[in-house]
């Protein structure tokens, strides 16, 4: 009996891992099949929200459960009876899940009764019905069928009767679904929750802005950016204020401004007056004296683990690893604690001569464990970030801006982008509305994570970094700089462009535009996707975060302007 109950547990477990995000606790598997119903929003909302929808669907409180196979279920049945009926008959099958819920043991378990038959027959459907969903929310993202609304106006407090001048969103990023942050033209940074169409807390004007720098409390605050990285990060379009926001979780901002640095705050929920806490400034970045050069940070960007990534006009790209439970820390431990941070400076080789060139943008690819940053110069340079590399270096560089159809460019944007085959590819996104594309070699994947046992791919100075042949230009041009790049499964990749076009172009097997978003303006800074793969979250309409859900159906109001 020890033995089948062995054998029973290696199976289960080896077939439940390939479908991690799922935790089977009963017989069979189940398509939830949420009940909706239509909700009024009575709240008085900005003009500017003219086009955010009145109604909105929203899950109710029952959900409705259905069997994917009804015979599986009868099958059950029958084994019940069956087992009522001799009960001298030395249980079949043992319940693994009796040690982890002990009231089980109360009430044998119908997956005790099913056969291994029955148990892979009914994870292949529950496979199919996860790939369907997958593919047909793919289908979604490529004819354009989604639900757009604006989520929120920065400009709520002010609605609510607060004094503040009007503000613009100037960044944003996404944290954990549905929380975001944005930083806006006033210096200031934002959380909001973008499903309850709600402003959750501010920290007002704690970065230089235009609109700030006459104010009493702001005269700490100098503007560091020089006209050339003006320039080079907004053209002929500088709304001010804030350069770059990045959010982790629920609740914890990072955000870089003109005079300087990164700060850090954290939102307490439930807090009042709705206030975005300080927390500390990453310390190697703080300006060391009153008249000396700052390090201006141009990116700002978050991994899963919580490890944030830097990229500033000294060409460096910093890595910020914080302390052991940071995030799970309250207020007062973290800002005790925000001094013992570790900053690791990720430089180029010693060889190279030429001094670095400013990072405009970058992206973070944690499959690859490798992050790509974008550059004043054109280039496009590729970093090892492996946890267990002795050190973190530079594995190469492509420049496809050199000879480019519009005369040499910066590197304005990059993304990293996947096919449903694990196929990578890089796209940068020029200061000429240029985007070219090349496919990453497959050496490169198979040295990063997957297999411990692998060398760390700085140990393979020959490796080869791209397919030949692989370069590709996306067409059509945008019709201004490529501002924000943002990538899902399935070849996906969102560019946004001082044209005010949202464009949605799919990379494999060769590049093909699929469709434009518009109604956006020249002011437009990020564009994001959320990690379900659902959700396009971007700023660019004045002092409105826009959502456009794919995993929604479109709403038809003819009250309501179309994006």
């Amino acid at each position: 009996k020890m033995e089948q109950r062995t054998r029973r547990h290696g199976l289960l477990q080896s077939m439940l891992l390939s479908f991690s995000h799922q935790l089977i606790l009963c017989h069979g598997y189940t398509v939830v099949n949420t009940s909706l119903q239509r909700k009024s929003i009575t709240r008085m909302h900005h003009p500017s929200l003219a086009f955010t929808t009145q109604r909105q669907y929203i899950p109710s409180a029952s959900t409705l459960y259905a069997s994917v196979d009804d015979n599986t279920e009868s099958s059950s049945s029958n084994s019940d009876n069956e087992v009522e009926a001799n009960d001298t008959t030395e249980a079949n099958f043992y319940n693994d899940f009796d040690d982890f819920f002990p009231s089980s043991k109360q009430q044998e378990s119908p997956i005790s009764q099913a056969t291994d038959e029955q148990i892979i027959s009914q994870l292949q459907k529950r496979q199919e019905v996860i790939q369907q969903a997958s593919n047909d929310l793919l289908q979604k993202w490529s004819t354009g069928q989604c639900k757009s609304y604006g989520a929120f106006t920065v400009n709520e407090f002010m609605m609510e009767g607060k004094e503040m001048a009007f503000d613009w969103v100037r960044r944003m990023d996404i944290g954990s679904y549905p929380r975001v942050c944005c930083g806006s033209a006033h210096g200031s940074v934002y959380v909001a929750d973008v499903e309850a169409n709600k402003l959750l807390g501010m920290a007002k004007g704690v970065h230089f802005s235009r609109h700030n720098a006459d104010s009493s409390d702001s005269t700490h605050l100098v503007d560091g950016l020089d006209e050339r990285l003006r320039g080079l990060l907004y053209g002929e379009y500088d709304g001010g204020g804030v350069l770059d926001v990045a959010m982790h979780g629920t609740n914890f901002v990072a955000s870089a401004g003109r005079e300087g640095g990164v700060k850090l705050f954290k939102y307490i929920d439930g807090s009042v007056p709705n206030v975005l806490e300080y927390v500390g400034s990453v310390p190697t970045l703080i300006r060391p004296l009153p008249g000396t050069t700052p390090t201006i940070v141009t990116s700002v960007r978050f991994n899963s683990l919580g490890q944030l990534f830097v990229g500033g006009n000294d060409g460096y790209l910093r890595m910020i690893t914080f302390p052991n439970d940071f995030f799970g820390m309250d207020f007062e431990e973290m800002k005790s604690e925000v001094d013992n941070m570790t900053v690791t400076i990720i430089k180029e080789e010693e060889k190279v001569q030429q001094p670095p060139s400013p990072i405009l943008s970058f992206d973070v690819c944690e499959e690859l464990e490798m992050v790509a940053t974008a550059h004043a110069n054109g280039n496009v340079c590729f970093y090892s970030v492996r946890d267990d590399d002795s050190h973190h270096a530079l594995l190469g560089t492509w420049n496809p801006f050199t000879s480019a159809e519009g005369g040499k460019s910066h590197a304005r944007s990059v993304a990293f982008v996947t096919n449903e085959s694990k196929q990578w590819s890089i796209v940068a996104g020029g200061g000429n509305g240029e985007m070219w594309l090349q496919d990453i070699h497959s050496s490169v994947i198979e040295a990063s994570g997957g297999n411990n046992n692998k060398q760390p791919t700085t140990d393979k100075p020959n490796m080869q970094l791209f397919v030949e042949n692989s370069v590709q230009a996306i067409k059509p041009n945008h019709q201004g700089p490529v501002i924000g790049l943002a990538s899902r499964p399935g070849g996906i990749i969102v560019s946004i462009a001082h044209d005010g076009i949202l464009r949605i172009t799919q990379t494999f097997p060769t590049p093909k535009a699929l469709l434009g978003l518009g109604g956006y303006k020249v002011w437009v800074g990020s564009v994001c996707i959320d990690s379900e793969g659902k959700r396009l979250i971007s700023d660019g309409r004045d002092d409105v975060v826009v959502v456009h859900d794919f995993s929604k159906e479109p709403e038809v109001n003819n009250d309501e302007v179309d994006l």
